[in-house]
């Protein structure tokens, strides 16, 4: 299947090289990337094959809108060359999709200025999933009935020992949750924003997960919704629909689900893992919460999901080196990762 077409033009050799071998390690898109040094061979380029989306330089694109030679090219962002933010276009090319953004803001936030330019134009621009399907996905829940258990430490190390064997996806739905703060990332948009666009315009789903995840230790986060009310109208049809586009659309071979606040469907949620990871305890009173939850799991016929959990008892130090070994030899047992 063909890939959507980005192209980039820019006379400045050294940045237009630069930013291409940016855009290939950091725009986590399928997009086919075209960079052009001379606008003459641009112009002659766009004549057989038509880019989804060029990022131009300012003088390259005053030349050949000045020339009338671009008309066929739709999709442009241009990289102002005077200090400038995001903004509509205000030529009278009014049949095209223009935003400018500034070409010397950092690499990331030029990215970002693509991220955000793919979303404003209407429609698809192309299959920007193709070939990234993984096969393999494993999704892995933590639950326990256990409160300050330590299960989002635990979830945090299992996605850095997964992330060294394929690419993870860590998912929280605890409210007022530390994940951002654990992982130094702080976010506006979190997982209610990325469902919602997720089932308004599926075919941009990509386009909105890069903009919306963050990254940290080797993995990939979803910066999780903020209250107890927003994760229960988190239902298992939408968690479902989430991972596998998480999987399919976007290739993630680990999914890790750190649950906490009993989103709706909870045990249909645990019933899809691959497997699942309770954190138990020695006291009296953990016990017996640990007993209550598998009578009522059992009560209502989910006996496999009991069949499916590991108990995680953690070593008795509580450091987060022994957690970390403690998660690495965890996945090895249950041979979710090779040796």
């Amino acid at each position: 299947m063909n890939r959507p077409l980005l192209t980039i033009c820019d006379t400045e050799k050294d940045y237009c090289r630069r930013l291409d071998e940016y855009l290939r390690d950091h725009l986590n898109l399928s997009f086919e990337i075209c960079s052009f040094t001379d606008a003459e061979i641009f112009k002659e380029f766009v004549k057989e094959k038509i880019p989804e989306l060029s990022v131009l330089s300012q003088s390259v694109y005053s030349a050949l809108l000045e020339g009338g030679s671009i008309k066929a090219v739709k999709n442009i962002l241009v990289l102002d060359e005077a200090n400038s933010s995001v903004n509509e276009d205000e030529s009278q090319e009014e049949e095209k999709n223009v935003c400018h953004i500034s070409k010397y803001l950092p690499a990331g936030k030029i990215i970002d200025g693509i991220l955000d330019f793919c979303v404003k134009i209407p429609g698809n621009i192309g299959n920007l999933d193709a070939g990234r399907g993984s096969e393999k996905v494993k999704l892995l829940g933590l639950f326990s009935p256990l409160s300050r258990c330590g299960q989002t430490a635990f979830a945090v190390k299992l996605c850095e020992e997964l992330s060294k064997h394929g690419k993870t996806m860590l998912l929280n739905f605890d409210s007022f949750s530390m994940v951002t703060e654990i992982m130094g990332q702080d976010a506006e948009e979190d997982i209610t924003d990325l469902l919602y666009y997720s089932e308004c315009e599926e075919g941009k789903f990509s386009v909105y997960l890069e903009r919306i995840k963050r990254n940290a230790r080797g993995f990939d986060f979803v910066p999780p919704a903020k209250t107890a009310t927003q994760i229960k109208e988190i239902t298992f049809e939408r968690i479902k629909s989430l991972t596998e586009l998480l999987s399919e659309s976007a290739g993630y071979e680990y999914i890790v689900l750190d649950l906490s606040e009993f989103p709706d469907g909870l045990f249909d949620i645990l019933r899809m893992c691959t497997r699942v990871f309770t954190v138990v305890g020695e006291g009296r009173e953990e016990n017996y919460k640990l007993e209550q939850y598998t009578k009522v799991l059992g009560q209502n016929g989910y006996d496999d999901v009991l069949a499916n959990t590991v108990r995680c008892l953690f070593p008795k130090d509580g450091s987060y080196g022994g957690l970390s070994t403690y998660a690495s030899e965890m996945l090895a047992r249950e041979e979710l990762v090779s040796e």
